[in-house]
């Protein structure tokens, strides 16, 4: 274990890119004067704990505090943000553009109708821009304000030791995918989205007289409304673990707990929306019945088996993720 090589790592992700080859050289120039000719991991491990935490050591490159979110952070703030905004963004003007195919009129090429769809695009935009802005920045003030060190959670930071360094970057198993980090905040937004602002378009969609569309919601409105602020809640606490895991890079236990934590929230609030049969609209029942021509006994039977099928798959699929993350952590060598 080479505690050297993971101090020097774990303090360049709050350095600046610019400095960070330069003050890591100086740094461990430093932390070999400090230690003594034939030094062991004893002597090594006093000598970090003497220099502190890398967050901290960080801050004296960069002492005077003049910004809101500070050079620590700031490379992964603007990747993180890019990201952020990019899906946002997506999937606004998806949304948009959804809704501009299912209202439009029958003449949607007239010139009136184009503009409103242009219109509805960009003011989309424009609100996927601010939102993800706000909610990435916020997340971004609290990690810097509660100076927290990599792989631990906000304001549940505990004393700093070297055994509390990050590995080295080796071990694939302990590397978090970006890619399934990336699809999941992206799924996230995007269900999140269409429960929040439009959650009719989740619906059977039939061709009505004119040409028109006929949209029978699968959800009652009212009853959906009752989720909806623990929705939101859990989606920007998936932002949050989705900006540290980005920044983390790597599993650590108490990131793979909180994992945990947020899977469980997810699976009981899942669990309640399926039991809760208030939330599927009955009209929904009823036109479905109409097309396959069953009773509506049997339609009912069909949506309970599907919600039975859905809420072990997705039980299951969070129950396998969070197990096996958590292994990963607690059997990883120490």
């Amino acid at each position: 274990m080479n505690l050297i090589e993971r101090y020097l790592y774990a303090i360049k992700k709050y350095l600046p890119e610019e400095i960070r080859e330069d003050a890591g050289k100086e740094l461990r120039a430093n932390i070999e004067d400090m230690l003594p000719v034939d030094y062991t991991d004893d002597d090594v491990y006093q000598v970090l704990m003497n220099l502190g935490s890398p967050r901290k050591l960080a801050n004296e490159y960069n002492s005077q505090k003049r910004y809101l979110i500070g050079p620590g952070y700031y490379d992964n703030y603007i990747s993180v943000l890019k990201k952020v905004i990019g899906m946002f963004v997506s999937v606004a003007l998806s949304i948009a553009f959804l809704v501009w195919i299912v209202e439009s009129p029958a003449y949607w090429y007239q010139v009136n109708n184009i503009t409103k769809l242009f219109v509805n695009l960009i003011t989309s935009g424009i609100a996927g821009v601010m939102q993800s802005a706000l909610w990435v920045t916020i997340v971004f003030i609290i990690l810097e304000r509660t100076e927290v060190e990599v792989g631990y959670i906000p304001f549940f930071n505990k004393k700093w030791t070297p055994n509390d360094l990050p590995e080295l970057p080796v071990d694939e198993k302990m590397r978090i995918s970006r890619g399934e980090t990336v699809f999941s905040m992206f799924f996230t937004i995007l269900v999140t989205a269409l429960l929040y602002f439009r959650p009719q378009l989740i619906a059977l969609f039939r061709t009505g007289e004119n040409g028109s569309i006929d949209i029978t919601p699968l959800l009652d409105i009212d009853r959906l409304q009752f989720y909806i602020p623990v929705i939101i809640v859990l989606a920007l606490v998936q932002l949050g673990m989705f900006i540290w895991k980005f920044i983390a890079e790597i599993w650590s236990l108490p990131l793979a707990i909180l994992n945990a934590v947020y899977y469980a929230a997810i699976c009981i609030l899942v669990i309640m929306m399926l039991i809760d049969h208030a939330l599927v609209n009955p009209e929904f029942i009823s036109v479905l019945s109409s097309i396959a021509k069953v009773p509506i006994e049997t339609v009912s039977a069909w949506i309970i088996k599907g919600k039975l099928i859905f809420g072990f798959a997705f039980i299951g699929m969070c129950a396998y993720d969070s197990a096996r993350t958590l292994l990963r952590c607690i059997s990883k060598p120490k």
